[in-house]
């Protein structure tokens, strides 16, 4: 299937609000092909999330589903990517309401595959955080967004997913750098509102 069965010109305007993305979304949805049950989606925005532009939420034993949209995503991706976006979490609710469960497996890329929905979402949101491994013979470096437990206490409860090793953790805007929670606390009052 290629895109022009997919992507309805009609659909070629970017929202202005979230209440019109979520009309938007939703008129979108009516013309993918795929046989779901639209009536049981409820449509939501995240203006929180800094990670996911999308996500399905399930209840097993209920029909209902939600899909929250993540506004900052969709600012920065603008609608024509966004559409992709959508496909992807629709392959969801299809998985789900045809299986009983879904993921990102080999059903699912498939699928992803014939709607040209992307398996995965780019950046949207820059890192506040970078975790970096004190081993010089490891490279794993990963962000964060939050100051979790995983940013303020790197040294008392996490490891590089690599080698195990203990890791830094950089202050992105100002590469101040912590490995203890103390670290952490000096490095806050440090940073103040830059933080």
């Amino acid at each position: 299937m290629g895109m022009g069965s997919i992507i309805d010109c009609s659909f070629n305007s970017c929202p202005n609000t979230p209440s019109e993305l979520i009309d938007q979304a939703i008129e979108y949805s009516k013309t993918i092909q795929l046989p779901i049950d639209l009536s049981v989606i409820h449509w939501t925005i995240s203006r929180h999330a800094t990670k996911r532009a999308a996500c399905c939420k399930f209840t097993h034993g209920s029909p209902d589903i939600i899909i929250s949209l993540t506004w900052k995503a969709f600012q920065a991706y603008g609608w024509e990517k966004f559409m992709g976006i959508i496909r992807h979490e629709l392959i969801h609710v299809w998985e789900y309401q045809t299986y009983g469960s879904t993921s990102h497996g080999s059903l699912f890329k498939q699928k992803a595959q014939q709607l040209d929905a992307p398996l995965r979402c780019d950046e949207f949101c820059p890192p506040r955080f970078y975790l970096i491994c004190t081993n010089e013979n490891c490279h794993w470096e990963t962000t964060r967004h939050r100051a979790s437990k995983t940013v303020t206490h790197p040294f008392n409860y996490y490891r590089c997913r690599k080698c195990g090793s203990p890791y830094t953790v950089e202050h992105v805007n100002t590469s101040i750098r912590w490995n203890t929670h103390s670290e952490y606390v000096r490095a806050r009052q440090k940073i103040g509102t830059q933080w």
